[in-house]
């Protein structure tokens, strides 16, 4: 009994020491990787993204070391092959020196490597190896780039305006921009937005909105908007936006793109005219009266005016007659007022009411530019005062009847004689 339990321990012995001798050269080896593996390496960016064919390529990662012990050296190496190139002045291998371990994902390093894409490079995508080594061995992950030399890009080139020389209460203003394909590829279905800055508004619906179409690379395209300009804006440089929507000719995925470039639109220092106030004499106007009206035009705005003039537009059913339908008022210094007056009869059958006549002052600025401003002006016609049934018509009338019944009378005494 005793030696067959001997044999039984002398077996288990013999296994337990085999199994340990199987064992110990796995857990005594270094764990490749293990400690590496505990490096954390998260991409943050590339930019451009996509990028593009013949430019500089700019890779960051995110490192973070959730260790509990420090690190003496910490090393990246970057494996690229082609389109990416190492002809930026950038080194594959990257030493971060000794890192200290810690559990706080919120303390990290920044790893950035500068790549060049070749200048032949074909659109896709393209994986990049990054290598870490902690001093226990080497681990790896792959990251993918994407490269699209066909993509479009835009800047704004010229901008025109009509009137070239944009001032306040301009009404309609024409603002023409053309708009620049400069990238490597034809851009589709391409929609320009400009919003504009206070003070400037669309002349009407969707004169903010042009589409274009198709632009080449290389190519440029116009795009036509109509704004109206308020009356208290400021000289200066305002600062409006082009929002461009479009997709690349050879994006399979049909994807609109969006981009957003700034466009500055100028308002010149200029002359303003305005009416600053209207009389008649005689100042109760009834009809068929002959009167006189006169108008004090002012500068509100801050430059001189030269050979300004004032010019009444009678609509045909407005009860007035001019006699001139202009007057001169000279030149008007910033701040200045000056007169302007013009005769007129009123229709005896005008009907009493309010009366608006378009007027139009028209000036030259310090650029030899004339500038022309739309303005209104109040004429009230009163009704005939009670007892007054001769004036105007109804005293013609009444004239001629009188003529008739003494011709009458005299031609019926002359018969009697």
């Amino acid at each position: 009994m005793k030696s067959k339990v001997l044999a039984q321990v002398i077996v288990y012995s013999t296994l337990v020491v085999f199994l340990s001798a199987m064992i110990s050269p796995v857990m005594s080896a270094p764990l490749r990787g293990a400690q590496g593996s505990r490096i954390q390496a998260f991409f943050m960016s590339q930019d451009p993204d996509p990028g593009d064919a013949g430019k500089d390529l700019d890779l960051r990662w995110q490192v973070v070391n959730t260790m509990s012990s420090a690190i003496d050296s910490l090393r990246f190496h970057l494996d690229v092959g082609y389109p990416l190139l190492f002809e930026a002045g950038d080194s594959p291998d990257k030493d971060l020196g000794p890192s200290a371990g810690t559990n706080d994902n919120q303390v990290y390093y920044v790893l950035h490597y500068k790549l060049r894409v070749a200048d032949n490079a074909i659109k896709g995508t393209y994986n990049v190896t990054l290598n870490w080594n902690t001093g226990e061995g080497w681990t790896q992950k792959e990251f993918p780039i994407y490269v699209d030399p066909k993509r479009a890009d835009f800047v704004v080139g010229a901008l025109v305006t009509s009137p070239e020389k944009l001032i306040a209460d301009t009404k309609e203003a024409k603002l023409s921009v053309d708009i620049n394909n400069i990238g490597k590829g034809n851009a589709e279905n391409v929609k320009v937005k400009l919003l504009l800055p206070s003070g400037f508004n669309s002349s009407y619906s969707y004169s903010d909105e042009d589409s274009l179409g198709v632009i080449g690379k290389d190519s440029s395209k116009t795009a036509t908007f109509f704004a109206d300009i308020d009356e208290n804006i400021k000289e200066g440089d305002y600062n409006a936006q082009l929002v461009i929507t479009y997709k690349d000719e050879n994006d399979e995925n049909a994807t609109y793109r969006t981009k957003t470039l700034d466009l500055d639109v100028p308002i010149k220092p200029a002359p303003y005219l305005i009416i600053e106030s209207v009389t008649t004499t005689p100042g109760n106007l009834i009809p068929g009266s002959k009167a006189e009206i006169n108008i004090k035009v002012g500068n509100t705005g801050n430059k001189k005016a030269d050979s300004i003039s004032l010019r009444v537009f009678k609509d045909a059913s407005q009860p007035f007659e001019f006699n001139e339908k202009s007057d001169f008022v000279g030149k008007l210094e910033a701040g200045e007022s000056g007169d302007a007056a013009l005769s007129f009869t009123v229709d005896p059958k005008a009907s009493a009411k309010k009366y608006l006549l378009d007027v139009e002052l028209r000036g030259i600025d310090e650029s030899n530019n004339v500038v022309i401003f739309s303005r209104t002006l109040p004429l009230t016609v009163n009704p005939q005062p009670p007892g007054s049934p001769l004036q105007g018509a109804g005293m013609l009338g009444a004239v001629v009847v009188i003529g008739m019944v003494a011709a009458g009378y005299y031609w019926k005494r002359k018969k009697s004689l």
